[in-house]
C-alpha cells in the first residue's frame, strides 16, 4: 500500500488541512516535526491542541524532554513501525510535517549510514569545546568534499560526519549514492503551496498569537525547570529569541515578535529548498482539498 505524506513550510496550514480532510476520511497522523516531539514546547511549535488531537489522532508528539535527541534515523524507524500498526488497526497512516530531513529519511532520500555512538559523539563535542574549529579541520583531512558542503560553522553535522567516518572507516561523501528509489515508491507526497507574501502574513499572525497565548511564560517555565540553550530550546526558532527577551538581549515584545518573524521566514525558505531535494513531490494550494483527497486517499486506501 502507498502511504500519503503531507509536507509544507512552517505556517503553511498543514494542521488545518488535515482537520478538514479528517471530516471525510479515517486516518491517523504520524507527525514529522522535529520540535513537536518535545513535551512542554507547545505554543512556539504550533502543536495541535488536545481538542484537535482528540478529533484526529497524532503520533510522535509530546514524548521527549527538551534535553533529548531524536534523529532523522530515529524518526524513520519509529514512523515505519507506526505506519504498519495504524494499517493493522484498519485506519490509514498519514505522515505530515515540515521537517524535510525526517521525510527524506523515511521515504528513501538518504543512504544507509552507521547508527549513533553516544560516547564518540560526546568525545567529539568535548574536543570542539576545548579547541574550537578542530572538527572542521579534522573533517577537511578525511573528507574534503563533505567539509566544503557543510561549511565551518555547522558543528552538529561535523560531529555526525566524523562519527560516520569513525564507525565505518569510509568518508560520508563516498557512502552517498542518492538514496533508495524502491523505498520512495511506497509513498505519495504532496505539499501545500503558499505564495511568499501570504506566507509572510501567516507567519506574522501566528507569531503574534503565540506571544499573546503565553509563549514568554512557557519558555520561562521551561528555563526554570533547567532547560537552557544546550537543549532543544536553544535550537528552536521562537524559543531561542524568547530566551533572549527573558535575559534582556531583546528589550521589548515588539523586538521579540520581529526577531521571531524574521527567523521564521528564513526557516521557511530553507524548508522550501530542502523539499526540492525530495523526488516527485506534487504541490497544491491550501484550499485545493479535492486534489489532496484524490491523490492521498485514492492511492493511500488502495
Amino acid at each position: 500500500m502507498v502511504t500519503p505524506v503531507l509536507v509544507g513550510c512552517t505556517a503553511s496550514g498543514k494542521t488545518a488541512l488535515l482537520l478538514r480532510l479528517r471530516e471525510r476520511h479515517d486516518f491517523q497522523v504520524v507527525s514529522a516535526d522535529s520540535r513537536q516531539v518535545y513535551r512542554g514546547m507547545d505554543r512556539g511549535t504550533a502543536k495541535p491542541t488536545m481538542e484537535e488531537r482528540s478529533f484526529l489522532k497524532h503520533h510522535l508528539i509530546d514524548f521527549l524532554d527538551p534535553g533529548e535527541v531524536f534523529s532523522a534515523g530515529d524518526f524513520a524507524e519509529a514512523a515505519t513501525l507506526l505506519i504498519s500498526l495504524i494499517r493493522g488497526s484498519g485506519s490509514v497512516p498519514m505522515v505530515s510535517g515540515g521537517t524535510a530531513l525526517y521525510v527524506m529519511a523515511l521515504t528513501g532520500g538518504f543512504d544507509p549510514m552507521p547508527g549513533r555512538d553516544g560516547v564518540l559523539r560526546r568525545g567529539l563535542e568535548k574536543l570542539e569545546k576545548e579547541k574550537p574549529g578542530i572538527l572542521g579541520r579534522l573533517l577537511e583531512r578525511v573528507d574534503p568534499e563533505t567539509c566544503v558542503r557543510l561549511g565551518r560553522r555547522d558543528v552538529t553535522r561535523q560531529v555526525r560526519a566524523l562519527e560516520i567516518f569513525a564507525l565505518s572507516g569510509i568518508p560520508p561523501s563516498r557512502l552517498r549514492k542518492g538514496g533508495d528509489a524502491s523505498l520512495r515508491k511506497k509513498f505519495v507526497i504532496a505539499g501545500i503551496r503558499v505564495p511568499p507574501r501570504e506566507l509572510r502574513c501567516r507567519i506574522a499572525s501566528r507569531t503574534e498569537k503565540m506571544i499573546a497565548d503565553g509563549l514568554v511564560e512557557e519558555v520561562g517555565g521551561l528555563m526554570e525547570r533547567g532547560w537552557g540553550r544546550e537543549s532543544a530550546l536553544g535550537r528552536t526558532i521562537g524559543y531561542r529569541e524568547t530566551m533572549d527577551f527573558i535575559e534582556g538581549r531583546l528589550k521589548s515584545i515588539s523586538e521579540l515578535q520581529t526577531a521571531i518573524e524574521v527567523n521564521t521566514w528564513r526557516l521557511a525558505r530553507r524548508q522550501r529548498n530542502m523539499f526540492r531535494r525530495i523526488r516527485d513531490v506534487v504541490w497544491y494550494g491550501f484550499d485545493e482539498d479535492w486534489k489532496f483527497e484524490s491523490l492521498f486517499f485514492d492511492k493511500g486506501e488502495a
